[in-house]
Order: C-alpha cells, then sequence, then structure tokens
C-alpha cells in the first residue's frame, strides 16, 4: 500500500538543555504523523573537542617525563666521562719514604695529566696484624694493634693535612711532594729497625700506588 503525503510543516524547537530540534507535521492522506529529529552536531563536535584536549594534555605529560628523564640521562653521562677522564689522568708513585721511631714522610712524584691531591693514606707492616693505620682529612684510625685501637685528630698528626680543599696537600704535574704522618700516642706503636713497612696511598679520583721499604 504507497502513502500519499499531502504536506510536511517543520518548526523549529529548542529544548531545556539547549539542543536544537525540529517538529514536523506530515499530512499523509487524512492522517497527522509527528516526526522529531534532534541535531546532535553540537554534541558530537563538543566530544570531539573534550577528546583532543584529552589527548593533548596526556601527550605533554608523557613528552615533558621523557625528556626530564633524557637530561638526567645526559648528565649522568657526562658525569661518568669527566669521572672515567679524570681517573685517567690521575697518575702518581712513590719513590721513597723515610723514617723516625714515630713518623713516616712519604714522597709521591705526579707523572700524570693533572694535580693531585689524596683522600686517604695507610701505614702498615711488618702484617697488617702487628700494626695498620689509616689516615683521611678528619682522622688517623688505629687498627691494629688491638691495646692502641682508637682514632686522633688528624690535624695534629698529618703535615700537610689530606683531602680535596684548596689548603691540603697537592703535587702538580711533573713535580714531586712529601708529607709526614705521624703516629698517635700509644706506647705499643712505633717503627722498628729490621721491619719492612708498606704505603698506601688513595688518590681523589680513585687511583692508588703502594711502597714498601725496610727502615
Amino acid at each position: 500500500m504507497s502513502t500519499n503525503y499531502s504536506s510536511i510543516h517543520c518548526n523549529p524547537i529548542v529544548s531545556i538543555s539547549g539542543r536544537q530540534a525540529s517538529n514536523c507535521i506530515i499530512g499523509c492522506s487524512g492522517h497527522i504523523v509527528r516526526v522529531n529529529r534532534r541535531r546532535r552536531g553540537v554534541s558530537e563536535l563538543t566530544g570531539t573537542l573534550m577528546t583532543m584536549a584529552i589527548t593533548l594534555a596526556a601527550g605533554t605529560t608523557v613528552f615533558g617525563y621523557v625528556r626530564s628523564q633524557a637530561n638526567l640521562s645526559e648528565l649522568a653521562y657526562g658525569q661518568n666521562v669527566g669521572g672515567t677522564l679524570n681517573f685517567l689522568q690521575e697518575r702518581f708513585v712513590i719513590p721513597q719514604v723515610s723514617y723516625t721511631s714515630n713518623s713516616i714522610t712519604i714522597y709521591i712524584y705526579n707523572n700524570g695529566q693533572a694535580t693531585d691531591q689524596f683522600t686517604q693514606l695507610e701505614v702498615y707492616g711488618p702484617t697488617r696484624l702487628a700494626m695498620d693505620i689509616v689516615y683521611d682529612a678528619n682522622y688517623a684510625t688505629v687498627n691494629n694493634p688491638p691495646l692502641c685501637r682508637g682514632q686522633t685528630a688528624a690535624a695534629s698528626l698529618e703535615t700537610p693535612r689530606l683531602g680535596v680543599l684548596p689548603t691540603s696537600f697537592s703535587v702538580k704535574v711533573n713535580y714531586d711532594g712529601s708529607l709526614t704522618m705521624t703516629l698517635p700516642t700509644c706506647s705499643g706503636l712505633s717503627f722498628q729497625a729490621g721491619n719492612t713497612y708498606f704505603v698506601k696511598v688513595l688518590g681523589q679520583y680513585g687511583n692508588t700506588a703502594v711502597y714498601s721499604q725496610v727502615m
């Protein structure tokens, strides 16, 4: 059966939500049919804009995180390269030491490519059980003999002082220098003639030199 649409008349209507619709009256062979057609263009555009905004915000956050991680990696890489270069440029040897009964003078020659400074010096011998003393920028620490164990302020025992301060002991390239370590006061702590003692020096970038000599 066919239907004869004799007339169509549409009136625009705005709903409470603000969306526009049209109310159409269609005349069909004596019958009136109402047809509502909502226009969804505005809501679809709003949804698209919101999706784009969320995507841009997420992208900005991810980009910021990746960039910060890249900067940290670059900084760490630069520090590693710098540390390796300093380690390679730092070289020194101990050509000689001299003793008294309660002190030792260490001579250090810089055969590297940068000024040397030193963070730690260990004196031990003839074994570490007989004598073992570690000097650093702050203290002289006696590990052995057991009766003398303890710490003494470095200021009274190191001439000049160890460390990496401008006033600390340093040796320029192709020069030598010396520093004297005094033994902490203890009745069982002294250098004995005929014994071999060892000296181990630690540079600020991790290189070491070891020397031994009979008193």
